[in-house]
Formats: structure tokens, C-alpha cells, sequence
């Protein structure tokens, strides 16, 4: 740390300080021509250049390969129709009908010896290496190896630019051995009879099959738009590599003779393209590729120059980046040879005419250089500036350093002069005649008089104002401890000071370090320490002492903070504890519990247990909230007596206390100690001012740790559900948390503020599911289904549980009338004749405003409405009386839900007299394979059809239970086997009506035989 302070201090320096404007003045000078050669355009047109010279030494010499190839080499037109007519003129001769497909050995072999001179003719005057007629002959002709025999004259000459008048500058490398013998010509050492191709391997003769299959798919295009160039292949395995163009030969019907063509080594092409040309040093290289995915990846033909071995070694293919660098050159992917970029120029040529078989295979010629060869001048250019640009800054700097080092000296000498004076003598500096460091000099001078002075004013005005504060400093060059006459007294330390009111800073560490087993607290980092002190005269008191170290010294302050101490612990106390109880409070409790489990390891088996206060009410409302307070107390002082001293205690709210029990090995050691306390309550005994003594009891839920929930979040949730099961059972009891219970109705403790929002906003909607008729499959009416539309709430057995446990069964009685009404009447594909069923909750009925209300609002619909009596509570006479009241002046009817389930037995069959009786699905379910479920509907149409009561089967899922319901005489059928709830009702699927009609023919076919 002391070396970076003396590192930044030297940074300050005047010396820097005059240095360094200078130096970014050099700098900017330098950067600023630097930078318009670098960066303003003339490296960039350096490398342009040089790119630009590469390409046109590259089209230059594309451009004579193009010629070469195109108007040279490939120029067979001519020899093609000579040799076609000569074909022609043999098969005329032979008087055959001029199917090639026919010619026999005797006459393809007139017919090569017949075009030899057109071929020998051709390969003069295109100045190639070979020319060959390959005739198609008959086919499927192949030698005992199964290779594909065809009848060919092939003639190679090795040295194109000169040729003898006898040909014995020739070879051949195939022809049948009576051409061979009537040419004359001698014979390759490799000289066959036939030519062979492999049939798997087509891409060897690609020069044979590919211009033959081209011709044979395209009738209509001409012979020279069917030539191909082949790439480099090899007649057998140790012959020279060749390209050669071919064209095929078609017949004057239409018919293929063979295929004509040229040939040319790539030596004697490598001879027309001098890599040397390509820059000065000779480094460069040609490669001619071809391109046939228009990815810029190339097979590479031929190559010249030994850079490609160097960069390629012996790779088949070279594939160069998509965007170009610039113009026509691009970058080449990098490979493992390469440790530079290379480029290559590339340059296309144009071989066929477009609409072409092949127009697809793109040759092209290659120019390449690694970029030290390509782009060495600009870079020369380059290093050469920046070395300039370095020698003169170095220079300037020096320069720079020179005069900021004269300037700085005499400062240098004032400084030292300042560190070695005497601090208890007036200082006296030397004038070095620079006038602003002798004005310096002297306002420094001037400045440590008043300094003094100042310090013993300050020291003056603390001891006359009393204030309890001491001050030390440490003064490292010195070795001693200056501290005020309070610093040792404030600590109740007796130290002896020197006369100067300084001591000895080991004696002082000594005497600070002793104090170390009083201290209480420490902040900052440990700069500033609380120590708890103790003497006869001020008791227990507090004392603060902060301490600051910075560039080697020591200051520090100590102040008497008893009164702060005191002040903030009262705070926090109030913060902390309930004021009532004397127990923690939410805020403090969940601080703690949050502390013990960071450390679950000390929790061992535990207990999380959520008290209610029972008959609190009772004690507010009979003797006041004084009297409910001190029941409040006499429960907390119960809780402080009979729980374990390690306990968590507190009150949570009015009458909500937590007990967090931990640190055991089982839990019937916990479970002993639940019951103790539960005892310890249940014998507590709390005085009224009647004299009567009344007990105090509490009702509680236990969550389990860590078996029910490692979380204390969801302990307290865990505890709170037991604790509510029990107040809305038994009462005064303690209950331990059930999982399955949990998952089963904590809805109904944590969706009390949903219902609300459900009621308060008319959060539903409905679907409506058809009734039809049994004899018919028609619509009859309509059932209403509530749907919640908040996630929280999923069914209507929800909303009424919790309904039923908040006592609001009223609101949603209402919200059933108001909404299932509201969401029909906007139904437009319901016929108006439609009944609609309504589900009513059987114990309650609707007040004369509400329905009033449903009668101003909806009285067209009402004589279509079907009030449904269900079974979730039962209906008390009065409530039954004054549902039929309501329906029958609505001319409205009655249904019987759930027929043979709950509380719709036969009694209240009898004493509501329903217009419809819904067969509950219990008895709808396998009816049609339960005789038991049948008789039981039996009985009930008979006693249905006496009284005019009509039957309706709920609940119908399949065909067979349909069937067995319409032969049984049901009038309607609902269920998923009819249609499902649809918050727009469809129409019902034909298919289905269709099953309905033919179980109802066959139900009154039955009845008839009977």
C-alpha cells in the first residue's frame, strides 16, 4: 500500500506535471501525421494497388487460357461433321439401315481408320496433346471382368508445338489392332485394343458419359452446346493426368455414334500458365479450379509454382472465404499450413454458353499470394512510419525531461528542507530566487505560526466547553503518541504524559492492547471499537474509539456514548418486543427464526406451533378490552412459564401467538413438550371481576420440522392451516399438520380474499350443456354451469365450501341468478323455447329486492327457467315453500338434483314435488351392466310417470348407458355422450341424434312385442 501512495505522489510531481503536457503535445504531433498516413487512406490504396496489379496479371493471363480453350482447343465442330460423314458413307456401304447400334468390330474398325487423319488433322491444327473418337457400338458389351468395352481411337502427341510429316511423333494409346497396323503408328507402351470403363465408377469416364447422356437428355440442343470440359483424371493408374472437352457425335436420324473429343496434359498445360509471372520474387502461384457449388470452394485442376505444396500440401480442394477482400480477391480459409492470410484473385472463365447441360461447372484460374509477398511494400511502409514516429517522440521526450528536470530541482531542496525542520521550532525556508517557490516559501512559513496557534485555541475551547472527548496522534518519525489530557482518563487508564503531552508509542500499543477483553463492538472494519467500561464512580458506562491510519499515521477519537448506548437499547426494545406481552414481536420473531436456520445442523428435530386465543370475544364484548388485554397477558405469562428457556416466543397479532420449539432428537421429546405447555394453559386460571374464575384456552397448529417443510415460510403456512382446521372443529385443542389435508382444503384458508374478489367483481361466466329429449334427440333446455374465471378458484364445489365457510352462500345465490340469467339472454343460436336450469342452493332464497330485480331485468325469460334444488346443504320448509312461491309466480318449474345421493331421498322427493327428477350420475354410471341400477330407475319412472314427473339421466357418457336410459323410459338424457358445457352451446352432432332416434325406435319396438 505504501509503495502505490509513493508511486501516485511521484505522478504529482512538478517534474510530471511539466512532463507530461509535453510529452501528449509530442504525442499528438507525432499521432496526427502518423495517423493520416496510416489511417488516411494511403495504406489502403497502397494494398488496393497491389491488389489491383494481381488481378490484371491474372484476367491477362485468364484471358489467354479462355482463347486457348475456347477458339483453340475445343474448335472441333469441323472435324466432327467430317468424320460423321465418313461414319455415314461406311454404313451406306454396307447398305445397314444406319443404326450404329448394329456395327460390328469389321466396320468400327474401317471407321476409326477411316476418321484417323480427321483426328491426326484435328490434333495438328488445335495444337493438343491428343484427339480420340470413342464409338458407342453395341452396348452392354463388356470383358471378363465386367468392365464396359468400347471401340476408340485415341492418339496422343507429347509435344503439341512441333510435329513430323510420318507421324512418328505419335502414340497410341487405343485402337484395335488392325487400325494400329494399317496407321503405322507406334504404340503407347500402355496401348489396349478397347477402352474399359469400370460401370461403378462413372466419374473416371465422366469425358465419355457425361456429353453422350447429355445428348441423349436433350434431343434439341446442338452438339457444341453439348461439349464438356472433364477435369484432371488419368487414362489408367500410372498415366498422365489430362482435361479433355468432348463432344458426342449424333447421326443424322437422331441416333449417337460415339463421342469426339480432345485431349491436353496437364504438363503441357502447366507450360501455358508461368507461375513466375506472377510477382517479382517468384513466390506466387496459378491454380486453375473448378467450381461446381458456387460455394468458392474449388477442386483444384492444376496448380504451378512450389507455393502450393507449401500451402496446400496435397489437398484435392482449396475453398477460399465468400466476401470478398476487394474486388475479385479473397481471402483463403485458414488451414493448418497457413500462419498468414493468402489470397487469391479469382478470375472465372466463361466456357459454356448459358441454358447449357453444364454452364453449372465454372473453371477458374487462380492467382495466389500470402500476404507478406502480396502486401509487403505497404507494409514496409508501415513499420518504417511508426519507427519514425517512435525515434522522434523519444527524442522529444528526452528534450521534454531535460527542461522539467531544472524547473523541478530547487522544489525538490525546498521540500527536503520543510521534512527536516523542527516541528517545535518557526519554521525558516531558503529562497532559491524563482519568485512563485520563494512566494511559496513564505506563505508556508506564515501558515505554521497560525497552525500552532490554532491547535492551542481548539484545545482550549474543548476543555472549557466539558465536552467528554480525547484525542490521540501518532507521529511515526518520531516515535511518540501525542494525546490530550482527556484520552487517558475517558478510557480509565493511568498514563503518565511527557511535558510536551506525548508518550512512548510502545508503551501506548501496550496500554490499548490491554483494554482488548472490553471491547463490545466493532464497526468500519474494525476502525472504530465500542468498549464497555466499569468503575465505582460512573457504574457501567460506554465509551467510543475510532482510530484512522493513513499514509503511515495514527489519529484516533474517544467519546463517552453512554447515553446513546442507553437510548438506542430502549429503541430496540420497543422495536423488538410486543409492549402488552413482553414477547417478540412478527418483525423480531421472523428475524430470529430466519438466524436459526441458516444453521439447520443446530435445529435438529423441531416444532413450529401457531396459538389462537379462545374467547377473547367473549372477554372484550362481556368485561372490555382492559379485561382482554390482561387475557392477552395471563396467555403470554402461561407461554413464558411452561416453554423451554431456548424457545422462541411470540405474539403475533390480537390473538395469534408462535412457539418455535428446536434442538431435539425425536419428536416424542417435542410432543412432550407440546403437551406441557398444553397442559400449562389448560391450568391456567384467569381472575374476573365477578370473582369468577374462568380458564384460559387456546387453540394451536403444529408443523413439523424438518419433516413437513424444511422452510420456516412454509412452517408458519403449515402451522396457521392446522391451527384454522382446529378453531373450525374443535376448539381448545392442538392439532399436528396433515399433508392430505392440506392439499385438500387449504384453499380454504388461502382463498379468502378470492372469493370476495370472485363476489365483488362477478369473476364468473357460464357454459350451458343441452338436455335432449329421448325420443327424439332435439334440444329441450339447458343446464347453467359456473366457471370461476380467477386461476386460484377452479370448481363450483370451491366457491361454495368456501362460501359455506365464510357464511356467504347468499352472495353467491345471488351472483347465480344475476349472471347464469345475464350470459343466457345473450345467447343468439338458443331457441327461444329453450328451458333453462338453474342450480339453487337449497337453503337459500333470494330477498324480495334481488327479486325484483331479476324480474324487472329478466321477466320474458322466466316461465323458460328450471330452478334446480341441489344437495350440497340441506333445504330447510320455509326455504322450499318460498322457492315453489317464487317459481310458481314466475310460472317457472322445479328439478330435483342428484337424485339418490345426499340429501335427495325419496322424503324429499316427496315433499318437494318436482316437475323433473335428475337421476344422479352415481346411478347413470355402468347402468347399462348393474341390474341393481336398473331396478333403482325402474322404480323411479314408475312413480315419476303416476305423478307426471318428468325423468331426466345426468351424467350420460357412453352409447350403451344412453341405450339402456331411452329403453327404460327416461324423457331426457344430458351428459359428455350428448354434448359437452360450451360457454356458446353448439348444435347436437347428428350422428349422436341419429343414435337417439334408433335407441327410442327400438325402446317403442320393445314395448310393442311386450
Amino acid at each position: 500500500m505504501d509503495d502505490m501512495e509513493k508511486a501516485h505522489k511521484r505522478m504529482n510531481s512538478i517534474m510530471n506535471k511539466i512532463l507530461l503536457p509535453m510529452a501528449i503535445a509530442m504525442i499528438v504531433q507525432a499521432g496526427l501525421f502518423s495517423g493520416n498516413i496510416l489511417w488516411g487512406g494511403t495504406i489502403e490504396k497502397l494494398n488496393n494497388n497491389a491488389f489491383d496489379i494481381l488481378n490484371e496479371q491474372v484476367i491477362n493471363r485468364k484471358n489467354y487460357l479462355e482463347n486457348e480453350m475456347v477458339q483453340r482447343w475445343s474448335n472441333v465442330g469441323q472435324t466432327a461433321d467430317a468424320i460423321r460423314g465418313t461414319i455415314s458413307e461406311f454404313i451406306a456401304g454396307e447398305r445397314r439401315s444406319g443404326d450404329y447400334h448394329g456395327m460390328d468390330s469389321a466396320l468400327e474398325s474401317k471407321i476409326l481408320l477411316g476418321a484417323s487423319d480427321q483426328l491426326i488433322g484435328l490434333m495438328r491444327q488445335n495444337s493438343v496433346t491428343g484427339a480420340f473418337l470413342i464409338l458407342e457400338g453395341k452396348k452392354d458389351q463388356y470383358d471378363a471382368l465386367g468392365k464396359l468395352q468400347k471401340t476408340a481411337l485415341y492418339i496422343r502427341d507429347m509435344d503439341p508445338t512441333t510435329y513430323l510429316a510420318d507421324n512418328s511423333d505419335l502414340l497410341i494409346e487405343y485402337a484395335p489392332p488392325s487400325v494400329t497396323k494399317a496407321l503405322g503408328i507406334s504404340l503407347d507402351s500402355k496401348w489396349q485394343a478397347h477402352m474399359q470403363f469400370d460401370p461403378q465408377d462413372k466419374k473416371h469416364w465422366d469425358f465419355y458419359h457425361k456429353p453422350f447422356e447429355a445428348a441423349m437428355k436433350h434431343p434439341d440442343i446442338g452438339e457444341e452446346d453439348l461439349g464438356y470440359w472433364c477435369g484432371p483424371f488419368r487414362l489408367d493408374e500410372t498415366g498422365l493426368e489430362v482435361i479433355t472437352y468432348s463432344i458426342p457425335l449424333r447421326s443424322g436420324t437422331g441416333g449417337i455414334y460415339g463421342v469426339i473429343g480432345v485431349e491436353i496434359t496437364l504438363d503441357y498445360l502447366r507450360s501455358l500458365i508461368p507461375y513466375q509471372e506472377i510477382n517479382a520474387d517468384k513466390k506466387g502461384m496459378y491454380l486453375l479450379g473448378l467450381d461446381d457449388s458456387q460455394d468458392m470452394n474449388f477442386d483444384v485442376v492444376l496448380s504451378t509454382g512450389p507455393a502450393f505444396t507449401h500451402l496446400f500440401g496435397g489437398e484435392p480442394s482449396v475453398g477460399f472465404s465468400r466476401t470478398p477482400v476487394y474486388g475479385n480477391s479473397y481471402e483463403l480459409l485458414p488451414t493448418e499450413r497457413t500462419d498468414q492470410p493468402v489470397y487469391g484473385c479469382v478470375q472465372y472463365l466463361t466456357l459454356y454458353n448459358s441454358n447449357t447441360p453444364f454452364e453449372y461447372e465454372r473453371w477458374a484460374l487462380i492467382g495466389i499470394l500470402e500476404r507478406k509477398q502480396l502486401l509487403g511494400f505497404s507494409d514496409g511502409v508501415a513499420r518504417s512510419v511508426w519507427g519514425t514516429w517512435g525515434i522522434s517522440l523519444l527524442i522529444g521526450l528526452l528534450a521534454a525531461w531535460f527542461a522539467s528536470l531544472l524547473l523541478a530541482r530547487p522544489v525538490i531542496r525546498m521540500v527536503r528542507q520543510v521534512r527536516e525542520s523542527d516541528p517545535l521550532k518557526p519554521l525558516q525556508l531558503e529562497k532559491i530566487n524563482i519568485y512563485e517557490v520563494d512566494e511559496l516559501a513564505g506563505a508556508i512559513e506564515s501558515l505554521s505560526d497560525r497552525v500552532v496557534q490554532a491547535a492551542n485555541r481548539l484545545s482550549q475551547i474543548i476543555d472549557i466547553a466539558g465536552v467528554p472527548i480525547g484525542a490521540f496522534e501518532y507521529l511515526p518519525d518520531t516515535g511518540r503518541v501525542y494525546c490530550t489530557e482527556r484520552f487517558f482518563v475517558l478510557l480509565d487508564i493511568r498514563a503518565e504524559l511527557a511535558q510536551d503531552g506525548t508518550i512512548d508509542s510502545v508503551e501506548f500499543q501496550n496500554l490499548i492492547a490491554a483494554m482488548g477483553d472490553r471491547v463490545e463492538e466493532r464497526r468500519d472494519g474494525g476502525q472504530t471499537r465500542i468498549l464497555r467500561l466499569y468503575n465505582e464512580v460512573k457504574g457501567t458506562h460506554w465509551v467510543r474509539l475510532k482510530v484512522v491510519e493513513e499514509n503511515g499515521k495514527a489519529m484516533g477519537v474517544v467519546s463517552d456514548i453512554t447515553q446513546e448506548v442507553l437510548e438506542r437499547r430502549k429503541i430496540e426494545r420497543e422495536r423488538d418486543y410486543d409492549l402488552l406481552t413482553n414477547l417478540l414481536n412478527r418483525r423480531a420473531f421472523t428475524t430470529e427464526l430466519s438466524k436459526h436456520f441458516e444453521n439447520p445442523q443446530e435445529l435438529g428435530i423441531g416444532a413450529l406451533i401457531m396459538l389462537d386465543l379462545d374467547n377473547l370475544k367473549f372477554i372484550n364484548d362481556s368485561y372490555g378490552h382492559d379485561y382482554g388485554d390482561e387475557y392477552i397477558r395471563c396467555m403470554a405469562n402461561a407461554l413464558k412459564r411452561h416453554t423451554p428457556y431456548h424457545a422462541l416466543v411470540s405474539r403475533m397479532s390480537g390473538d395469534e401467538f408462535y412457539v418455535f420449539l428446536y434442538g431435539y432428537h425425536s419428536r416424542e421429546e417435542v410432543r412432550g413438550v407440546i403437551a406441557g405447555i398444553h397442559n400449562g394453559i389448560q391450568s391456567t386460571e384467569f381472575p374476573l371481576p365477578d370473582n369468577e374464575v374462568f380458564r384460559v384456552r387456546a387453540s394451536a397448529g403444529i408443523a413439523w420440522y424438518p419433516d413437513d417443510s424444511g422452510s420456516y415460510e412454509m412452517l408458519i403456512k403449515y402451522a396457521d392451516f392446522a391451527m384454522y382446521k382446529v378453531k373450525n372443529t374443535t376448539k381448545g385443542e392442538f392439532n399436528e399438520f396433515d399433508m392430505e389435508s392440506y392439499n385438500r382444503d387449504s384453499y380454504l384458508l388461502h382463498n379468502k380474499e378470492e372469493l370476495n374478489r370472485l363476489i365483488d367483481g362477478e369473476l364468473v361466466t357460464y357454459h350451458f350443456q343441452p338436455i335432449v329429449d329421448a325420443r327424439n334427440g332435439e334440444i329441450f333446455g339447458y343446464e347453467a354451469l359456473m366457471r370461476s374465471t380467477l386461476p386460484t378458484i377452479k370448481s363450483p364445489l370451491e366457491i361454495l365450501a368456501l362460501a359455506k365457510s365464510q357464511s356467504k352462500l347468499y352472495s353467491i345465490e345471488r351472483l347465480t341468478w344475476r349472471k347464469s340469467l345475464e350470459c343466457f339472454s345473450k345467447l343468439t343460436c338458443v331457441d327461444p323455447k329453450t328451458c333453462l336450469f338453474i342450480n339453487s342452493i337449497a337453503n337459500q332464497i333470494l330477498n324480495e329486492t334481488d327479486i325484483k330485480t331479476v324480474q324487472d331485468k329478466y321477466a320474458p325469460m322466466l316461465p323458460r327457467v328450471v330452478v334446480e334444488f341441489t344437495e350440497e346443504e340441506k333445504s330447510g320448509e320455509d326455504c322450499t315453500r318460498c322457492k315453489r312461491e317464487m317459481a310458481r309466480r314466475w310460472y317457472a318449474k322445479i328439478a330435483l338434483d342428484d337424485f339418490g345421493t345426499g340429501y335427495n331421498s325419496d322424503v324429499a322427493l316427496l315433499s318437494i314435488s318436482p316437475d323433473f327428477v335428475k337421476i344422479d350420475i352415481s346411478i347413470v354410471r355402468n347402468i347399462d351392466s348393474d341390474v341393481n341400477r336398473q331396478n333403482i330407475l325402474q322404480n323411479l319412472i314408475s312413480y315419476s310417470k303416476a305423478r307426471g314427473i318428468k325423468v331426466i339421466a345426468e351424467g350420460v357418457e357412453t352409447h350403451a348407458e344412453m341405450e339402456t336410459l331411452v329403453r327404460s323410459g327416461v324423457d331426457y338424457l344430458q351428459g359428455f355422450y350428448v354434448a359437452m358445457p360450451q360457454p356458446i352451446p353448439r348444435r347436437i352432432d347428428p350422428q349422436v341424434k341419429k343414435e337417439i332416434l334408433e335407441a327410442a325406435r327400438e325402446a317403442v319396438s320393445d314395448a310393442g312385442k311386450a
